[in-house]
């Protein structure tokens, strides 16, 4: 009888390795769901039981300096409604889940904020919330327009997308006309990504400037209103050098480079940002931010 139980078991075993094989090399997305799935029970296991995470009054604001505040920003790039590869998961996120992950953050009492309230509050001239994120789109990407656009305007929440100006129009990108709509609801920040999508820390610091300078005056041209300066350097990529001279010609930096900034530090001629990936779950992305 032993000896019977110990061949089903072997049996089982070497089964359950073959489909594990077959799925690693044939279809890694099954293993991944699965694998989500657990980590999704275990997320919100933790959010759930812990009082970090309990929603805070939104009417009880700070002046920077009354208290330290957490200051993330994410960063998305193409919301599409297919699932990407894994690989991709950091560029491209669907539009499911992307609600899922913004309607989360709203419902642990996240206030959603703009770059114009974070330099008023940077200024002391204007009190925020405990828990503030800011949400960031990176390129330009036609999803922002056909399905992020429509999630942002269900919740009103003010976002930021980073336009490069030579893709502007091209195939897999929004249009000005697109762009403008956006930007007239009062919720879409339509910002610089650069005149081009190169690494600028391989150009001189002036070349960057006349580029951002140039590209910062086709939005306001095409959007025929005043745009705060805020630039985001392509790939991350940049040098103290680059970063004075645009401080200097006053534009506000975003840098890539999966931190969160703190108000007590808050420095906006280099902001961190944080990847959000497609398979986080809402749990998963209140965890990184708290």
């Amino acid at each position: 009888m032993k000896k019977k139980i110990l061949i089903i078991s072997s049996i089982i075993i070497l089964v359950l390795i073959l489909i594990g094989t077959y799925l690693y090399f044939f279809n890694k997305n099954v293993l991944y769901n699965i694998y989500d799935g657990i980590k999704y029970v275990k997320q919100a296991l933790e959010v759930n039981l812990s009082s970090e995470y309990k929603p805070v009054d939104k009417t009880k604001t700070y002046y920077k300096n009354e208290k330290n505040l957490r200051i993330p920003i994410l960063l998305y790039h193409e919301i599409t409604t297919k699932q990407p590869e894994r690989k991709l998961a950091y560029m491209q996120t669907t539009k499911d889940n992307f609600e899922k992950q913004v309607s989360g953050i709203l419902e642990y009492g996240y206030t959603v904020i703009s770059y114009n309230d974070l330099i008023a509050y940077n200024n002391g001239e204007k009190a925020l919330p405990e828990k503030v994120v800011l949400i960031d789109f990176d390129d330009g990407y036609i999803g922002n327009y056909q399905n992020a656009f429509e999630v942002i305007k269900k919740y009103n929440i003010p976002v930021s997308i980073y336009v490069v100006d030579d893709l502007v129009g091209t195939p897999g990108y929004f249009n000005w006309e697109q762009a403008k709509e956006m930007s007239d609801t009062g919720l879409v920040s339509i910002n610089t990504h650069g005149k081009t999508h190169i690494f600028y820390n391989k150009e001189t610091p002036e070349t960057l400037k006349e580029h951002i300078e140039y590209a910062h005056a086709k939005i306001e041209e095409n959007l025929q209103k005043q745009v705060t300066k805020v630039f985001t350097y392509p790939y991350g990529a940049y040098t103290d050098e680059h970063l004075e001279i645009l401080k200097n010609a006053g534009f506000v930096q975003n840098l890539t480079n999966d931190e969160i900034n703190n108000s007590d530090t808050l420095n906006l001629y280099g902001l961190s940002r944080i990847y959000v990936m497609n398979h986080y779950s809402k749990y998963k992305v209140l965890k990184m931010i708290k």
